[in-house]
């Protein structure tokens, strides 16, 4: 079964007055690079955390977010130094007096003083909240991972398209090639006829210039691995298993389109040349697609 590389996917869970958040999406990637994002005194699960997603994901860039939300107590603790407070008033009411200000000392005047309020975020039970998270993280992999299905799904029908179109454009070679011998042989024949007006044409020299011609513009090994490359894409297009195989199909296209190229080299033929380019037409987009394929 094929997977795309992109995917999201958003799960909540609810406990006890906590919102637990988890987000994951992901791109593409030539390996499995995991980024999470989440609150600094969660720390301890990262190792716990990347083990689930590395056991659902096997390429691509996935960003894990988690976001914990207290929902019946204010997430800060603010309180005020109060010593801190009583030297700032002190130092100002000697001020005033000293130089005979005017105004008044108020609490807004005392809270733009940045150390007199003292916040401290109130840190959630991360071991009490495990089982939740864990709870969250696997349901939104589920999403995650049918959404990845989906898009691979079309990716799939796309590839299949693509390697049917390469094997009729390979027959079309194939069935172009006694003719390219024919023309090659009419024309050969023609010229020879011009050179030697008054003589017979040598038919066993034609012959032969005719075998030395097909020989360098003999295909056949090429066509005959280039279908085998497009079997064996095929046959991996149709696995049903879970395992990665971007890398596997992108590697069978580069072997393609190394055939394709020597096909083309080989032949000087308008007709097979043009067969060559939408060839390497199909090869290119199959691998602009497979680079989606996890």
């Amino acid at each position: 079964m094929l997977r795309s590389m992109t995917g999201y996917s958003q799960a909540q869970v609810e406990i006890e007055g906590y919102e637990i958040i988890v987000e994951i999406k992901s791109v593409n990637h030539k390996y499995q690079k995991i980024y999470l994002h989440i609150p600094d005194h969660f720390s301890p699960l990262e190792p716990k955390l990347k083990e689930i997603i590395k056991s659902r994901v096997g390429r691509g860039k996935v960003n894990y977010n988690l976001e914990i939300k207290n929902k019946e107590e204010a997430e800060v603790k603010v309180s005020i130094n109060q010593t801190t407070a009583t030297e700032y008033i002190d130092s100002l009411k000697r001020l005033k007096d000293k130089f005979d200000l005017t105004g008044e000392l108020n609490i807004n005047l005392l809270t733009q003083f940045d150390d007199i309020l003292e916040v401290e975020e109130i840190k959630q039970n991360v071991e009490g909240l495990w089982p939740e998270i864990k709870e969250a993280t696997k349901e939104a992999l589920v999403d995650f991972i049918e959404m990845r299905e989906k898009e691979g799904n079309k990716l799939l029908a796309d590839l299949a398209a693509r390697a049917e179109s390469i094997e009729s454009l390979i027959e079309k070679i194939e069935d172009r090639i006694p003719e390219m011998v024919d023309k090659y042989k009419a024309k050969l024949e023609d010229r020879l006829e011009e050179l030697l007006t008054d003589a017979e044409v040598n038919e066993e020299r034609l012959a032969n210039e005719v075998v030395i011609m097909a020989d360098k513009s003999d295909v056949t090994e090429e066509l005959v691995r280039l279908k085998s490359h497009i079997e064996q894409f095929e046959e991996t297009l149709e696995l049903d298993v879970a395992e990665p195989v971007g890398r596997k199909l992108d590697f069978i296209a580069q072997e393609m389109h190394r055939e394709i190229n020597t096909v083309g080299s080989k032949i000087n033929d308008s007709e097979i040349s043009n067969y060559v380019i939408d060839l390497k037409s199909e090869v290119d987009k199959i691998r602009e697609q497979v680079r989606n394929v996890e």
